[in-house]
């Protein structure tokens, strides 16, 4: 390997966070899935990481969050780290200065391990490159994908724009449990896809996802929920092909009631819903079926609610989220948000 002879090399890129709509609980070995899970990138939802690598003897990093010091991710970093540096060997030469902000609320149940952990991968990647004075050629993205799962799980799906699926099944021939890929055949329904992101409660999460998917070890319901997402999977590739809302809508409630469910059937169980998440749930419900409005919700494992509707739509429903949903979030706040691009390499001086 041809170390650059520049003593410290800085990459700094901004990847999404993603939504998926079949959901990944549980997993085995090292950070595979226990069941396939298809999500879309969004556009707004993002960390952007910069990475400063120093030559150094002892290794090691440092990491803030927002300007400041947090040891909230170091774990998982300490994790990715280790995993990447038979691959990444830099790593272990170099002092890393990792700095990331988020343009959401970290560890509320929006996935901001998947938009952090990508973006890192992303960054890791980039400067092996660099090291090796090969700063022209492509990333390898299915190989950052796997990178990208070792820090967090779904952080392997953030790597695309649009829609992706991460673990094997036979519904799509080139699907892994090592990385995600993009799905093709998407209808144009479903490439407008809008998601207004329901801020019910701010704070940290009482029981972080990683707690989450250990308790799926011998969960009484585990061989019936790997059946369930398969199902799922399978049904919702149709869907996004044929671009039925109300099948789409009928999918993604299913999903999300199923995952807080499996939470409630743990050993101990856990609820990370709050009263305004299930009042939501409720009006949804009534604005589909008396008011004829196409909407419906996911949520991730959090008390947060992610609304689903056609941007091509949002005129009908846009009046409706100010009068009946906004209320019912905290401080009133809600993110837009929309299908992505995938992540993005900012221009800096290196």
């Amino acid at each position: 390997m041809t170390h650059n002879k520049i003593q410290e090399l800085t990459v700094e890129w901004k990847s999404p966070s993603n939504l998926a709509i079949v959901k990944y609980w549980g997993k085995r070995d090292v950070q595979f899935p226990l069941n396939p899970s298809i999500s879309f990138s969004l556009k707004n939802a993002v960390t952007t990481t910069r990475v400063t690598a120093k030559p150094s003897e002892q290794g090691g990093f440092t990491f803030s969050l927002d300007g400041n010091m947090k040891e909230t991710f170091n774990k998982k970093i300490a994790n990715l780290l280790q995993l990447s540096s038979s691959t990444l060997p830099f790593i272990t030469t170099h002092h890393l200065t990792i700095e990331s902000s988020n343009t959401f609320p970290h560890s509320s149940g929006i996935a901001s391990s998947a938009s952090s952990m990508s973006a890192l991968a992303l960054c890791l990647a980039d400067l092996q490159l660099l090291v090796d004075n090969e700063p022209n050629h492509n990333l390898d993205i299915k190989k950052v994908s796997e990178l990208s799962r070792l820090g967090s799980g779904s952080a392997a799906r953030s790597l695309y724009g649009g829609w992706t699926i991460w673990g094997e099944t036979t519904a799509i021939a080139d699907s892994s449990d090592n990385y995600a890929v993009e799905l093709p055949n998407i209808h144009p329904n479903f490439m407008q896809i809008a998601n207004a992101i329901l801020i019910i409660e701010p704070k940290s999460k009482k029981v972080s996802s990683s707690q989450g998917h250990a308790l799926m070890n011998n969960h009484p319901y585990g061989a019936a929920r790997i059946k369930q997402a398969n199902d799922n999977t399978e049904l919702l590739l149709e869907i996004l092909e044929s671009g039925d809302w109300n099948k789409f809508f009928d999918i993604a409630e299913n999903e999300a009631l199923s995952l807080h469910a499996l939470m409630m059937s743990s050993n101990p169980g856990y609820t990370l819903l709050h009263p305004n998440s299930l009042k939501v749930i409720e009006e949804v419900r009534k604005a589909r079926l008396e008011q004829n409005l196409p909407v419906g919700f996911s949520m991730d494992a959090g008390p947060n609610v992610h609304l689903l509707y056609p941007k091509y739509e949002e005129a009908k429903i846009l009046p409706w989220i100010e009068n009946t949903i906004r209320p019912l979030c905290h401080q009133h706040n809600i993110i837009f948000d929309e299908l992505g691009e995938g992540p993005e390499r900012t221009d800096i001086n290196y």
